[in-house]
């Protein structure tokens, strides 16, 4: 239902670009996350699909018809598409139902519509309420009702957790999808944090230097990253360089690129338990406890220092460490 091709967008004629050639497909129903560094390109997409900026090539079709390439441009309210942002962006001066009728003044049963929409956010019972009377949670819900009213085909959520604690950030994320499991509508979640990603999306789409490098299952970002940045992204990542080739006896192709998540790197007994392919002696620089768990800052016989998670509180100043070949990422970069 949404379909991008080859989109670019330069703020500086020409010279660089913060979104380059993307294409990518949505489908009907689905939650497709946005994820990328700060400056990778997220903003300059959201802000193109909702028709607040102009594309210098490529087309944006929703259901079907093309609402922006270089011979055509629909105007932000005819595309519906509803929008909720980070700021939440609610009225002060208006009540909590009439920031909701606010986007549906047309309708003929405005009233009716902006109260079922009160109603399917928990909201019922505080419409007449202005926004500074709410909490943060409650005003983020009033936001999404108010970009659920005019039924959109596409709702894009732009960081709209990111100024709440963790805590929060994770009962109401999980409030606002379930909110949004029960419309069926189309999803663009942007976001930073995996974390969130990962919970609520079907699909993530990466996004770096202003190029998609990687769209994919969430399952599969993990297991199968196109390259080391993706990796990242999902988890402690150690590259694994010369030096850790040469401390662990593991020599690999120099021609790609190779490196192992933190939690695949075992250490003793574990690491000999496991008949590691790959073992190698690291002396305990520093232990912080965190929980039930302890991280180890190491270093190696080739110098090359890392970090590593264990549940084992028996560390000795020198341990085994030890990670297996199946265990290998390998990137062609």
């Amino acid at each position: 239902m949404l379909k991008i091709d080859s989109l670019s967008k330069s703020f500086d004629k020409g010279k660089s670009y913060a979104l380059e050639n993307v294409t990518f497909d949505l489908k009907v129903g689905d939650v497709c996350a946005i994820v990328g560094e700060s400056g990778s390109g997220k903003t300059t997409l959201v802000r193109l699909i909702a028709g607040l900026e102009r594309p210098d090539s490529g087309s944006i079709l929703l259901d079907g018809r093309t609402i922006a390439s270089m011979n055509k441009f629909v105007q932000p309210e005819k595309r519906k598409i509803g929008l909720v942002f980070q700021e939440y962006a609610l009225f002060p001066h208006l009540t909590i139902l009439d920031n909701v009728l606010y986007g549906i003044s047309k309708l003929k049963n405005k009233k009716n519509r902006a109260q079922e929409m009160l109603d399917l956010v928990g909201l019922s019972e505080m419409g007449k309420r202005y926004p500074h009377q709410l909490s943060g949670g409650q005003q983020q819900r009033v936001a999404l009702a108010r970009a659920l009213a005019p039924e959109p085909s596409l709702l894009i959520l732009d960081e709209p957790f990111s100024n709440l604690d963790s805590m929060l950030r994770t009962q109401l994320r999980n409030e606002v999808f379930d909110i949004i499991k029960k419309t069926d509508v189309t999803v663009l979640f942007v976001t930073h944090d995996t974390q969130d990603a990962l919970s609520v999306a079907d699909e993530i789409l990466i996004l770096q230097h202003g190029k998609v490098v990687q769209k994919d299952a969430a399952a599969n970002l993990y297991v199968k990253p196109n390259t080391l940045y993706v990796a990242s992204l999902f988890g402690n990542t150690v590259r694994i360089n010369k030096n850790i080739q040469s401390a662990f006896h593991c020599p690999l192709n120099e021609e790609c690129c190779h490196a192992i998540r933190n939690e695949k790197i075992k250490v003793n007994p574990a690491a000999m338990d496991s008949d590691c392919d790959y073992i190698t002696n690291a002396q305990v620089m520093k232990k912080i406890v965190l929980g039930d768990s302890i991280q180890l800052l190491l270093k190696l016989d080739s110098g090359e220092q890392l970090t590593v998670m264990t549940q084992d509180t028996n560390i000795a100043d020198t341990i085994t460490i030890g990670f297996n070949s199946k265990d290998i990422l390998q990137f062609n970069e």
